[in-house]
């Protein structure tokens, strides 16, 4: 260590920390400001979570702002006004814009899009809980964010972006069947390849198999399974967990803080009465996410708690995604880091 440095010595070191200052500054704005990347139809799937520092606010404002033909939104919450605005100018400009919400969710829908816009405001036996956007029937994006600020900016979400024609299709069929009653064809699950990986695609409450389909995927966890989850009262599925946990698995959960304490405490005491790792999530914020990863290899994602009324009430999804990619296991466990650094596990909260 250098004692008494002379002024001339002094003023070098705070030089020097001032351009290291000045130029984290500016890769920080870099990454900051840097366009979310839209995967090709050549690609794998491309995962985008907040917590991960992913905008999705400017994601899903990139991708409709870059819309050319047509825009397909089904959300359960539509309230950001970023998102709303863009939505509605798209329309004056010609484009097509069809939007499927919750008519409960989102009372205002109308008044926020205008005229323009072709509008269902869903009020069915179940919730519209579905999170999707089809850009120019060829780029979707589902996942668990609504479209309100605090969903895509504050709580946990995860969302899965991919370029596929066929898929858009699909889906596609599936959102314009939607009418104001609850009234829709059923569909049944399908699978795709897209960017060389395999898809699963399963539309609630439509497939009657698939809480059956989670259970067999559960069965064939080797290692790990991590699942985060907002809420949880499937006791089938626990039951599922809970023996892969028997066999050796290594089962960690993480709830939101709120829910474990309320609709999802049933199945926090079952887990934790069974051995079962289970974390709550902050306390400030949602843990919004409905993902669950397998063996760093598997990964289901979507709108679809794992509740009674997601299987056989909701409008609903979820998407099986197979052989992850490096890319998306590092974003997955980056992802599930941030989640597990955020939360407490539940043995702290009960000794407080």
């Amino acid at each position: 260590m250098i004692k008494n440095p002379s002024p001339s010595m002094l003023k070098r070191y705070l030089l020097s920390f001032f351009l290291v200052f000045i130029l984290s500054g500016v890769m920080w704005l870099q990454s900051a400001f840097e366009a979310p990347h839209i995967p090709s139809s050549e690609e794998p799937t491309e995962l985008y979570a907040n917590q991960n520092g992913d905008d999705l606010t400017q994601l899903f404002a990139e991708a409709i702002g870059n819309a050319k033909k047509s825009i397909i939104l089904v959300v359960y919450t539509l309230k950001d006004k970023e998102i709303t605005s863009l939505l509605r100018k798209k329309s004056k400009e010609g484009i097509d814009v069809y939007v499927v919400c919750d008519a409960n969710a989102s009372p205002n829908a109308r008044f926020y899009l205008g005229n323009e816009v072709h509008l269902v405001s869903r009020d069915g036996p179940g919730l519209m809980h579905q999170k999707i956007l089809i850009i120019d029937k060829q780029k979707v994006w589902i996942g668990s964010a609504n479209m309100t600020r605090e969903s895509l900016e504050l709580h946990g979400n995860l969302v899965m972006g991919m370029d596929s024609a066929e898929l858009a299709e699909a889906i596609s069929d599936k959102a314009l069947s939607f009418n104001r009653e609850g009234k829709a064809p059923i569909f049944d699950h399908l699978d795709f390849i897209i960017g060389g990986q395999e898809m699963e695609m399963w539309f609630l409450p439509d497939d009657r198999q698939a809480v059956k389909r989670l259970q067999k995927l559960l069965s064939s966890a080797k290692k790990t399974i991590q699942i985060a989850m907002f809420t949880w009262t499937h006791r089938n599925i626990a039951q599922s967990v809970i023996a892969a946990a028997q066999r050796g698995v290594k089962v960690e959960v993480v709830i939101d803080n709120n829910s474990a304490k309320g609709a999802s405490s049933k199945i926090v005491e079952l887990l934790k009465s069974n051995g079962i790792q289970v974390s709550l999530g902050p306390m400030n914020k949602l843990l919004h996410h409905k993902f669950l990863y397998i063996d760093h290899t598997i990964l289901v994602n979507g709108s679809a708690n794992w509740t009674a009324n997601a299987f056989s009430k909701n409008d609903d999804c979820f998407v099986v995604l197979h052989d992850l990619t490096q890319h998306q296991q590092q974003t997955m466990d980056s992802l599930w880091n941030v989640i597990v650094r955020e939360s407490m596990p539940l043995a702290a909260y009960e000794h407080k």
